[in-house]
């Protein structure tokens, strides 16, 4: 069975998993709704 080694990374881990989501709900300042998540992402991370 695979586990987190400490309890550092699993936060990190979620942390990101959280954000995607707001990203692909639209519930982050700056997105756009007629695109699609992975191209919110892009945007807002070239930003």
């Amino acid at each position: 069975m695979l586990s987190f080694k400490c309890f550092k990374a699993a936060a990190i881990t979620i942390a990101g998993i959280e954000n995607i989501r707001m990203i692909q709900k639209g519930q982050v300042i700056g997105a756009k709704n007629h695109l699609s998540g992975f191209e919110n992402f892009v945007m807002l991370m070239a930003e």
